[in-house]
């Protein structure tokens, strides 16, 4: 008759000491969880602008020309070197790149065709932009509206 009470006793105790301990841990995970989510980087918005831009030589003589850079907009960024300019070109046109307008302007005329190619996202919408073929990379930057593909 002396093992329950004593078992009843230790038990009692037992929950007294541990039950603390167990709150006190809770709430340190707790804290460390939340001290951990705010030193994280915040997530990119939904409706980032990250885009692949490139100029592809058609002629197996000239492929090795080709150029290639990288367009941030909201916030402007990347390795496009006229970032804030193309990014308000793409703006106007409200990322539909088949619409970016005439620049006026002069070019030789050598023969150097090229393909110009967007991919990624604008506004958080997928692009995948492939122009026609232009006869030279002085053509195409004048056809594309002069910044977001002069590279």
């Amino acid at each position: 008759m002396t093992v329950r009470p004593l078992a009843a006793l230790l038990a009692a105790t037992a929950a007294g000491v541990l039950l603390p301990l167990a709150a006190s841990a809770v709430g340190t995970a707790a804290g460390t969880a939340a001290g951990t989510a705010a030193a994280r980087p915040l997530p990119e918005p939904f409706d980032a602008t990250h885009l692949r831009l490139t100029t592809k030589y058609v002629n197996a003589v000239d492929r090795a020309k080709g150029g290639l850079t990288y367009l941030n907009c909201d916030p402007v960024g990347g390795t496009h070197p006229a970032a804030e300019s193309a990014c308000t070109d793409l703006a106007a046109v409200d990322g539909r790149f088949e619409d970016l307008g005439d620049k006026k302007g002069a070019c030789t005329m050598q023969y150097e065709p090229v393909e110009l190619r967007a991919a990624g996202t604008w506004r958080g919408k997928p692009v995948d932009y492939v122009s026609e073929v232009f006869p030279n990379p002085c053509l195409a930057d004048l056809a594309t509206g002069g910044n977001v593909f002069h590279f």
